[in-house]
């Protein structure tokens, strides 16, 4: 595509009057670009039904705290701890998404200091997925590394993913598997399994997705906060969210909500726009 510089350029001398007033604006220009590219990228994804299918959600939450008395704060003063802001906004996006579609399941995949531990099955009884995280107490984290493939060993034995058939990529699968990472220490490296076979067709599947949310401590200079979010992206296969914060309640209320959108329907992450109002017309 050409630019408007380009554009002006190739123009004769006779018609460089002409060129100025009916040139779009620079701003224009630019935006119009930017949603060209943003059309190619979303083409440029798998063919697949645009359909709100019930998911299969699991939420994989680290149970762990670098500093116990790191703590939120709402605007009136309440805190929280980071596990305790994590169950506080999960119950927001338990309740959200169950009112979207009831036939979402969601089960509990805890990360404990080392190890990694299967909570609870999936279901769609609210109760009971709150509950057992009502029910979770942190724990100090020790160790400097954390291991996914303690994490995707798990996932191999509890979840079944939707065969996708080429031949039949409209016809909407069943459901779709989606793992919502929370990950909330700072000094601990997760390490993630590149070269697992398993791994590496999770990330093949064209009905699985795995979402982030970090959420660090506050002083980056002090702990290891952009080591760990950029060992994160290794989980990434192109079409994860992926989403960091600090002790920013009301960042981190925001980034659960921004997860509420389905994996079928939304467009790339970096091309959702969640500014109000109409663009313009081009």
């Amino acid at each position: 595509m050409d630019s408007p510089d380009m554009l002006t350029s190739s123009n004769s001398n006779a018609e460089s009057h002409d060129s100025e007033n009916t040139q779009p604006p620079a701003q224009d220009a630019e935006d119009y670009t930017d949603l060209q590219e943003q059309v190619i990228a979303n083409f440029q994804k798998p063919n697949l039904p645009n359909v709100n299918v019930p998911e299969h959600i699991v939420f994989c939450l680290d149970i762990c705290h670098d500093n116990p008395n790191s703590l939120y704060r709402l605007g009136d003063g309440t805190t929280f701890t980071p596990i305790n802001m994590f169950k506080r906004v999960l119950d927001f996006f338990l309740y959200s998404k169950h009112a979207i579609n009831r036939h979402t399941e969601f089960a509990l995949l805890a990360m404990k200091d080392t190890e990694a531990l299967w909570l609870h099955n999936f279901t769609n009884n609210l109760k009971e997925i709150i509950n057992t995280i009502d029910y979770i107490n942190p724990e100090e984290g020790t160790s400097e590394t954390f291991d996914f493939k303690k994490v995707i060993q798990i996932l191999k034995q509890k979840i079944e993913i939707p065969e996708y058939k080429q031949s039949e990529c409209i016809v909407p699968p069943p459901y779709v598997v989606r793992m919502i990472v929370l990950y909330g220490r700072s000094s601990c490296l997760p390490l993630i399994p590149q070269e697992d076979p398993y791994f590496i067709s999770l990330k093949k599947q064209m009905y699985f997705y795995i979402d982030i949310l970090l959420a660090h401590e506050e002083d980056c200079a002090l702990y290891k906060c952009e080591d760990i979010y950029d060992a994160l992206q290794d989980l990434d296969d192109g079409y994860s969210y992926v989403y960091e914060v600090s002790r920013n309640a009301t960042k981190i209320h925001d980034c659960i909500a921004k997860l509420l959108a389905h994996p079928l329907q939304r467009p790339l992450q970096k091309n959702t726009d969640y500014s109000f109002g109409s663009r313009s017309n081009f």
